[in-house]
């Protein structure tokens, strides 16, 4: 058995783009729109870097957190299709 304590996702997730300086689009639920670089987070709260400026944003308040990283289909949105659904598109 392992000793390590398993890492959540959204804390892989905000470690990785956090050390790779990637810049992220972060929605709250208020559909506010942030941009910028993650500079720290804890259990409650992120800290965003942009221009210079750093904005404190509570975790309660975010709806969707977006990397900018690239890759091959990073221009378009992500959907999870459960398998045996057919997935459709523009109706």
């Amino acid at each position: 058995m392992d000793s390590k304590p398993a890492q959540n996702i959204q804390d892989t997730f905000l470690n990785t783009v956090r050390k790779d300086k990637s810049p992220i689009t972060i929605y709250l639920v208020s559909g506010v729109k942030l941009t910028g670089r993650i500079r720290s987070f804890d259990k409650y709260s992120v800290l965003l870097e942009n221009n210079a400026q750093e904005q404190l944003i509570f975790k309660h308040a975010i709806s969707t957190v977006v990397s900018s990283r690239g890759g091959m289909h990073s221009d378009r949105p992500h959907t999870h299709v459960p398998p045996g659904v057919e997935a459709t598109q523009g109706q």
